[in-house]
């Protein structure tokens, strides 16, 4: 890899889960970008490679310049990159990749805010090249008027200044906003988010889907007898327990109140069951070892599978894990899934 510190590097991350594909690509930049690490502008480049959307999450915003992520991925989509990267980094261009056959989910692609979509047509060595020099380029053209604009300025040295600190603030409110305060899991808005695109991977796809809904029975009682900061501390108990024993794809989140969900993509109906009753035993050793006295505060949970209950969107998934979780509630303390009604015989 080159100096890290050099002002004139462009760092592109490569999200590709298919080990060929990424060499092609790789091999397409390194030879036609760079001659002895330096790109026809003068611009090096580096490069990271990351196999699975759970890699790439880990990596530090600061260190995007270029994300170039596949259509498909191990544990995702390069629709989830897209969302990632246009909440923390909106400054950043996204190029998708797919093949031919897939092009119509160019047009989705350029809409949900990618710069482009390369076909994977065995031409990468002309193609790949040439659509990367584009975004740098037009990066440059932004950054130049950037730069007028701010000559235009009473103190360039001081508006510099004010920019890092306002895109510090961007960040930080990008990340406050997708975030419950309370328990630091995802919150509703960002969720909403997570569900849609998900959504559209199992109607393009077929792949598996199930959504959780979690209540915290006898919750209201603890808290008018034990006061609402012991309300709190059981809330951010649930969520902890809800987090650990889930698989990092999954999306857990506070849908309001004391009530969470848990957004389940590539999990069979009787694994999303077999999740709901860990993170219900959990919460139940872990709230009995408060030793609270006089307060019972336990899990219902309803389960709705996408194979199972046949929604017709992700709202009527939501919906039908609602539904379940309410006849969870009637049992107590108990776990159902989802399953649509029979039709009555005429």
């Amino acid at each position: 890899m080159m100096d890290q510190m050099n002002s004139s590097k462009k760092r592109i991350i490569l999200i590709e889960s298919d080990a060929e594909i990424a060499r092609r690509l790789i091999n397409a930049m390194m030879t036609h970008l760079s001659v002895e690490g330096m790109c026809e502008h003068g611009i090096q480049i580096d490069y990271t490679i990351c196999e699975s959307t759970e890699e790439f999450f880990k990596t530090s915003p600061a260190n995007w310049d270029l994300i170039v992520t596949g259509c498909h991925l191990c544990d995702g989509s390069g629709f989830d990159v897209l969302s990632f990267v246009r909440g923390l980094r909106p400054d950043v261009a996204v190029i998708m990749t797919g093949d031919p056959e897939e092009s119509s989910i160019a047009v989705e692609a350029i809409r949900a805010g990618a710069a482009d979509f390369l076909l994977l047509t065995g031409y990468e060595e002309v193609t790949f090249p040439v659509t990367v020099q584009k975004c740098f380029a037009l990066q440059s053209i932004r950054t130049d008027n950037d730069n007028l604009q701010s000559e235009l300025s009473h103190s360039l040295s001081e508006l510099a200044v004010a920019n890092r600190e306002l895109q510090l603030m961007i960040q930080r409110l990008e990340v406050a906003a997708r975030t419950d305060d309370l328990t630091k899991l995802s919150n509703r808005r960002w969720l909403n988010m997570m569900l849609e695109h998900r959504w559209e991977e199992t109607s393009r796809n077929g792949v598996p889907l199930a959504f959780m809904m979690i209540d915290l029975d006898g919750f209201k009682s603890l808290n008018d007898s034990h006061g609402h900061q012991k309300g709190d501390e059981i809330l951010k108990l649930a969520a902890r327990v809800i987090e650990a024993n889930c698989r990092s794809v999954d999306i857990s989140a506070r849908f309001g109140g004391d009530e969470f969900c848990l957004l389940m993509p590539h999990a069979d109906a009787e694994s999303a069951k077999r999740a709901g009753f860990r993170i219900s035993n959990a919460f139940n050793e872990a709230y009995a070892a408060l030793g609270i006295n006089k307060a019972v505060v336990s899990m219902s949970i309803g389960i709705a599978h996408w194979k199972v209950s046949s929604p017709n969107s992700c709202h009527e998934l939501v919906q039908h894990a609602d539904e379940a979780m309410y006849q969870a509630k009637a049992k107590g303390n108990s776990i159902v899934l989802y399953k649509k009604p029979k039709r009555k015989a005429a």
